[in-house]
This record gives C-alpha cells, sequence and structure tokens, in this order.
C-alpha cells in the first residue's frame, strides 16, 4: 500500500469515528467551555480582584513557559509546544478512570476567555479588542483543545467501563488508534495554524482597535 492510499484509509477511519458518539462528546464539551466561559466573566464581574489574581498567576505561566522570547516577541515554536503538550495531555488524563481530568483543563480555559473579557471592559478597553486578540487564533486553538478534552473525556469513560467489566468497553488499542487519528490529524494541525497566527497575525489585527 503506497502512502497516499494509507493516508486516505486514515482518513476514511476518522471520517467514521467522527460520526459515533465522539460527535455528541464533542459539542458537549464546546457547550462546556462555554458555560465556563460565562461564569468566569460573572465571577470577575462579581469579584475583580480574585480575578485579576488569577489572570495574573496564568501569565506568569505562560512566560515560564518561555512562550516570549528575549526580543518580547512570541515564538511559532514555543507556542506550538505548549499547545500540543497541553493539547495531548488533556488527552492523555483519561487514562485515569472516574475523574474526568480532562474537563478540568477545559472549564479552566473556558473560564480564563470569560474573566478576560470582564477585565478588558473594566480597563476601558474596547470588548472588539479582547476579540481581535482571541479570534484570529482561537478560531483554531478553541476547536483543538475541545477535539482533545472530547478524545480525552471518550478515553476516560471507556476505561471506567474496562474497570467495571462493563460490556459496553471497548478494546483499549482500538479506541486509543482512533484517538491517535483525532491528535494527529486534525488537532496536531490546528495547533500549527493557532501558533502561526497568534505569532503573525493576532498582534496586527488586534493593534486595529487599540
Amino acid at each position: 500500500m503506497d502512502q497516499s492510499n494509507w493516508l486516505g484509509e486514515q482518513f476514511g477511519l476518522l471520517r467514521e469515528f467522527l460520526h459515533t458518539d465522539f460527535r455528541r462528546t464533542l459539542l458537549l464539551c464546546s457547550l462546556g467551555m462555554l458555560a465556563a466561559a460565562v461564569l468566569g466573566g460573572a465571577m470577575a464581574a462579581m469579584a475583580p480582584e480574585v480575578a485579576a489574581s488569577m489572570l495574573n498567576s496564568f501569565m506568569e505561566q505562560v512566560q515560564e513557559a518561555g512562550v516570549i522570547d528575549e526580543s518580547g516577541n512570541m515564538s511559532v515554536f514555543a507556542l506550538l509546544t505548549n499547545n500540543w503538550t497541553a493539547m495531548l495531555l488533556a488527552a492523555l488524563y483519561g487514562l485515569i478512570p472516574f475523574l474526568f481530568l480532562p474537563v478540568f483543563s477545559l472549564l479552566a480555559n473556558g473560564a480564563i476567555l470569560g474573566m478576560m473579557a470582564v477585565v478588558f471592559c473594566a480597563q476601558g478597553m474596547p470588548l472588539a479588542a479582547y476579540f481581535a486578540g482571541i479570534l484570529p487564533h482561537g478560531i483554531f486553538e478553541l476547536p483543538a483543545l475541545a477535539l482533545s478534552v472530547a478524545c480525552g473525556f471518550c478515553l476516560c469513560k471507556n476505561m471506567c467501563r474496562i474497570v467495571t467489566s462493563s460490556s459496553q468497553r471497548v478494546p483499549l488499542v482500538e479506541l486509543a488508534s482512533d484517538l491517535l487519528r483525532v491528535l494527529l490529524l486534525i488537532v496536531l494541525p490546528l495547533t500549527v495554524l493557532a501558533a502561526v497566527m497568534e505569532r503573525y497575525v493576532t498582534p496586527v489585527v488586534m493593534g486595529l482597535f487599540l
């Protein structure tokens, strides 16, 4: 089998998997992130000091991750490495049964988005500037996050079924193959695009509103 045929087969298997219960899981994860953003914004409005402290801690973590280089610019490689590592871990946390740890990553990121919007407005900045600073790369990064968390959720759910010997359990190797296709064929390209957009496009677009 040549490489093009093999790749075509992988995309075919990916399409089949995306039309299983995984699609519903992805929808629930997306709605959960949206709900977390609303709750994060509400918390920031009611307790701005707490929100500001949490956002400062988040920015410190970003700086410690080496995303900003010595010249003060964002590094595409560092952005890609940081984002891909976060996505991969969100999926791998699903190996721990019953705790559904990937969901916490989703909720935390959603809450941060909501808090940032409220903080922007509280500082007198236009809301359009906030969306300009999020959307150019967020249209790639946020779906990648939802997909990786959905992978982790599916993995955790199946691990629970394996531990409890449920008849609905799926062989781990089979599920891992499906999830790996999602991560490599969809999530990885999305994180590459997100890193490039965040480095070169987002600052320019955001600058138009500041």
